[in-house]
């Protein structure tokens, strides 16, 4: 029994940091980090920011969300990891005009994703 609480314990705690992640708040941050390593004019500055950005992005894989969009949810925040992986490792190469190129596509998906998400009542009638 003893052996069973702490278990118990870990697994609800688990469940619950699961459960926590706020989507909205995370997509705000994230919106703020991208215009910080969209402006950024140095390297350091621009990784931070996209360091931030991932760790946003990982943080909300980790949520739980409606069945009919989950799916939608992790197939962008996975596609968004990837593009942000191009993202830093032109800026591991030091170029930082490529890696901006780059955040273009993060903003694509962006788009991308929100019209997924919230998609327009014409989409919803003709699409």
């Amino acid at each position: 029994m003893r052996k069973l609480i702490p278990a118990l314990a870990i697994f609800v705690s688990a469940h619950t940091f699961a459960a926590d992640v706020d989507l909205k708040a995370n997509m705000k941050q994230m919106k703020v980090e991208f215009k910080h390593a969209a402006e950024a004019t140095e390297i350091t500055t621009m990784k931070t920011a996209i360091e931030n950005l991932s760790n946003l992005v990982e943080e909300s894989k980790r949520g739980e969300y409606a069945p009919e969009k989950f799916d939608i949810y992790l197939e962008g925040f996975n596609k968004l990891s990837v593009a942000l992986d191009s993202v830093e490792s032109k800026l591991e190469a030091g170029d930082i005009d490529a890696a901006k190129a780059e955040l273009k596509q993060v903003d694509s998906l962006r788009e991308e994703y929100h019209d997924k998400k919230n998609p327009s009542i014409w989409s919803k009638l003709f699409g």
